[in-house]
């Protein structure tokens, strides 16, 4: 054997012992003799099955002897000196055959050195005494190792190169973004559209906007930064903050809304599409107003239109059906002053029901321009109702009088200011009760102008119905 570095040759032999024992190796031997070892099978890494023929006539052999020569590799002492050392036919891997049979014969030799390298023989000694030899077969950790390497895939010594991923292209970061608004502030009346404003963006590219609160009635676009619309609602003076956003950070700006309340004048379109028929410089109370309704800021009435029951005029409507009597519940119907007619008309529509078989169910109703606190004008709403569309004169005194019978109407609101109201000729119908337990109803003819109720019937009769509201 030829002589390796002790470190390699350790190596060699720990990788062969693994080898040999996860892959069995048979080394064969095709020389021809009389007698001669076919295979050499590796069971462990200390023992091995060799496999001989034997031409020797049964009648002339006496047994068979192994024979095996052992090359122990350099060995490294203490003292860094190095020495060969030989072994010719150790005991312990010697065994005798006393098989006496002729063909294929097997022996198993154990305890072999996993580090040392032999040259197995068998030998056959006849009957005469004669010895009779097979030629010699290497067996050696290298030998193993040349045949594991003999059985390699052909692409063993070049393996694939590790793939690593491809890293995700960088790019440079976004600049913060920066803007502008064409406008920092607006003042305009409610129930007006707003002009809002326009970004300009002045730094890196904006992804998103953002609104801390948007005003009622009003929208706000996350993409453009755009707000639009048309404030519902009075409003102070109110900064609402703009926010751009991108991946590098954020920007904001501040706009300051003021919504002011709409100066309204007699004549005028009110908020519900009917014509502003009374306007007072102070403010009334709407009694059993609640909610966005005005209460006690109240400056407005406006009179439904004509068309309001889908026709093109008022209908006729009974008071009260039959039996037209009775106690009608707390708190009753008794309001007849300016603000009075919302409560009296919720109080009956919640006795009689919630329908239009009676005029105050019926008025209550209508929803124009989807307000729903229209209702019955109480006796001074329907009179002052007279006033403006008589063209007559009105005087803070009337104004405040509670009337006990008649009118204060003296002129033909079916006719005056060229018939805008579109008023039926005759008797209209009032939400103000004479008491609770009387079945007696306010009217009054706008034709004339008188006010009155007949006693007894006036819950039973059939007159023209016309629905107001109020606002501030």
């Amino acid at each position: 054997m030829r002589k390796l570095n002790t470190k390699l040759r350790h190596l060699l032999v720990a990788v062969l012992t693994l080898s040999n024992l996860l892959y069995p190796t048979t080394i064969a031997n095709t020389a021809p003799n009389s007698i001669g070892i076919i295979s050499i099978t590796e069971s462990s890494s200390t023992s091995v099955e060799i496999l001989f023929d034997s031409n020797v006539p049964k009648k002339s052999l006496s047994y068979y002897v192994i024979n095996a020569a052992i090359d122990i590799p350099v060995i490294e002492q203490k003292n860094s000196k190095t020495q060969n050392v030989f072994a010719i036919a150790p005991k312990n891997i010697k065994k005798v055959i006393k098989t006496k049979a002729t063909g294929l014969i097997t022996a198993e030799i154990r305890n072999l050195n996993p580090k040392a390298a032999y040259n197995f023989s068998v030998s056959v000694k006849t009957n005469k005494g004669k010895m009779i030899i097979s030629a010699p077969v290497e067996y050696s950790p290298l030998s193993n190792l040349m045949d594991l390497l003999s059985n390699l895939p052909a692409d063993w010594g070049n393996p694939k190169p590790i793939q690593l991923p491809t890293p995700a292209p960088t790019t440079a970061p976004v600049a913060l973004p920066a803007f502008t608004l064409s406008s920092a502030t607006e003042s305009l009346t409610v129930n007006t559209a707003a002009t809002g404003f326009t970004i300009n963006s002045t730094g890196g590219a904006i992804a998103s906007f953002a609104i801390n609160s948007t005003p009622p009635g009003m929208s706000f676009n996350t993409t453009t930064g755009a707000l639009t619309g048309t404030p519902n609602t009075v409003a102070a003076a109110t900064n609402y903050t703009i926010t751009a956003t991108n991946a590098t950070g954020g920007a904001t700006q501040t706009f300051r809304l003021t919504v002011i309340a709409r100066v309204y004048a007699l004549g005028d379109t009110g908020p519900g599409g009917g014509i502003v028929f009374y306007v007072t410089t102070d403010t009334f109370t709407q009694a059993g107003a609640t909610g966005t309704m005005c209460t006690t800021n109240c400056k407005y009435l406006e009179v439904a239109p004509n068309t309001w029951f889908g026709g093109t005029s008022d209908p006729t409507i009974i008071w009260q059906p039959a039996p037209s009597t009775g106690a009608i519940p707390s708190p009753g119907a008794a309001l007849r002053t300016i603000g009075g007619g919302y409560q009296n008309s919720v109080t009956v529509a919640q006795w009689l029901g919630d329908n239009s078989t009676h005029a105050n169910g019926a008025a209550r109703r209508y929803t124009g321009n989807g307000l729903q606190d229209w209702f019955l004008p109480s006796q001074n709403e329907l009179n002052q109702l007279c006033v403006y569309f008589s063209n007559t004169a009105t005087t803070a005194e009337e104004l405040s009088e509670t009337w006990s019978g008649g009118g204060r109407c003296n002129g033909n609101a079916v006719t005056g200011r060229g018939g805008i109201g579109g008023f039926n000729t005759g008797w209209y119908h009032a939400s103000s009760d004479l008491a609770a337990t009387i079945g007696n109803s306010y009217m009054q003819d706008l034709s004339t102008g008188v006010m009155g109720y007949i006693r007894d019937r006036g819950r039973s009769w059939v007159n023209s119905v016309r629905p107001i509201r109020a606002f501030g």
